[in-house]
């Protein structure tokens, strides 16, 4: 039955999540095929930390693939954060110098890093012109999509897009301790599915819920 499943979940395209009041800005996989695609990666993967001149891997693999959560950090320091399947990156967050990109291969969105809007959304079809709500309308009003940078007081820091000044859609919260977080957020607090990455390399994927993990 799993096996049937997951042959299902290969098939099928990335689904909008009906839950979310704010217009999604790309396909993801919904929550029923979440839980799929966890509890076979709990079942079935090894977690595997992996360095090389390419860069660092810390994450669950299958036969020697990337498969399930993971984090890469590339040579040139491009951060990679999401869910891989045989070995390639099929949802995530992208960081690098100047933009931060998020979302599947085919569908994704891409914001300007140091002014936090968006510079370019693509679907399969396409890229999508870029009018209001994407962007700024003429006579100022601000777009409510919009990704940045929060440093805190503690030495914590987040990245992570925002609708209308909350957090919402993808993120990654960064403690002063070393731990990382990486998911979904709406309407401020973390909800939805998310890894966290605990210093001495060990990492919990699942359910969150109001900021609580979800006990599975």
């Amino acid at each position: 039955m799993k096996k049937l499943l997951i042959g299902i979940m290969a098939m099928l395209p990335f689904v909008l999540d009906a839950q979310n009041n704010a217009p999604e800005l790309y396909d993801e996989m919904c929550e029923p095929l979440q839980a799929v695609f966890c509890d076979y990666v709990r079942d079935d993967a090894d977690l595997r930390l992996i360095s090389n001149m390419q860069g660092r891997y810390l994450g669950t693999m299958i036969d020697d693939a990337l498969y399930g959560w993971g984090y890469y950090q590339s040579s040139t320091g491009a951060q990679s954060f999401g869910q891989y399947r045989k070995g390639k990156m099929i949802f995530g967050l992208v960081l690098s110098e100047d933009v931060a990109k998020v979302g599947s291969p085919e569908n994704y969105v891409v914001y300007d890093l140091y002014s936090g809007d968006i510079k370019r959304v693509h679907t399969d079809e396409g890229d999508v012109e870029l009018s209001y709500p994407y962007i700024s309308k003429e006579n100022g009003e601000a777009s409510p999509y919009s990704f940045k940078k929060e440093t805190y007081s503690n030495g914590d820091v987040f990245y992570g897009e925002f609708y209308n000044g909350r957090r919402h859609g993808y993120g990654v919260y960064c403690w002063a301790n070393g731990d990382i977080w990486y998911g979904r957020y709406k309407d401020g607090y973390r909800n939805g599915y998310g890894m966290l990455i605990k210093s001495g390399n060990m990492i919990y994927y699942g359910k969150w819920v109001g900021d609580s993990k979800v006990v599975e």
